[in-house]
């Protein structure tokens, strides 16, 4: 919501908006843990929860089997935990420097990174080129891989001049449209009734999943079912459907009456 209250307000006044969407290579699994315990340290944990957290992490190892042979046991020594409820903070932590020093607007949720910037003038394109170059430094310096064959260039407002952006000497592929937590942002603000169809799709495999897996039709089965696992899709991002703007922004799940 904040991101498209962001290039929402930019072009009520305007002006034209590049938005590139950036991608970690394996993220949750390539934090160094030296580097996060670093962090943690920095922002003020105290030693013993410091090393509560890296004996949480630590000792952990790994190895590869193929075919009946496997490799010797490994260290795994970064990484944390998908599915765990310290996970997602703990990466929090450790992406929470990553926009220091940055002139744009840097939207982080989890590992959904996007760069946000008004680039009616020369400036404003300059400020994006130099916070992707800070966005690549930091990731070099922190042991992250940015996928740049993922990322992209979103380019909205009228009069946009469509500047084209690269990370280190690879071109950023420009796109028309791109899914942002599970919501399709087109760069024309502009309603897409094809978006209602595939969304609607989408639901209709759900309804058919339980058709066939549940033999009961009582309300008190089929109620349930639908409210933990239709409608929570049918209801993402209806905040942003019913501010008074229209917008192409439509939820990857979204459809039905």
């Amino acid at each position: 919501m904040a991101f498209c209250d962001r290039f929402a307000a930019l072009e009520d006044k305007g002006r034209a908006t590049n938005v590139i969407y950036l991608d970690l290579s394996k993220a949750f699994d390539a934090v160094p843990h030296n580097i996060l315990a670093s962090k943690l340290e920095r922002h003020g944990f105290d030693g013993w929860t410091t090393r509560w957290i890296r004996n949480w992490l630590d000792g952990r190892t790994q190895r590869v089997a193929i075919n009946g042979s496997v490799s010797k046991w490994r260290p795994v020594m970064s990484g944390i935990l998908q599915g765990s409820v310290r996970g997602p903070a703990l990466f929090n932590v450790f992406v929470g420097d990553m926009d220091s020093g940055t002139e744009c607007t840097l939207n982080k949720f989890a590992n959904d990174t996007n760069l946000c910037g008004a680039v009616n003038k020369l400036e404003g394109r300059s400020a994006v080129r130099r916070d992707l170059d800070g966005l690549e430094r930091w990731a070099c310096a922190n042991l992250m891989k940015v996928s740049k064959a993922k990322c992209k260039v979103l380019h909205m407002g009228q009069g946009n001049p469509k500047h084209k952006y690269r990370l280190g000497r690879e071109w950023i592929e420009t796109r028309p449209e791109e899914k942002d937590l599970r919501m399709l942002v087109d760069e024309k603000p502009n309603v897409d009734p094809t978006m209602c169809t595939c969304s609607t799709e989408s639901h209709n495999c759900i309804l058919g999943c339980i058709k066939r897996s549940v033999s009961s039709r009582s309300r008190e089965v089929i109620l349930p079912l639908y409210s933990t696992l239709v409608r929570p899709h049918l209801e993402s991002c209806v905040q942003l459907f019913s501010t008074g703007k229209t917008w192409s922004c439509w939820s990857g799940s979204r459809g039905g009456p």
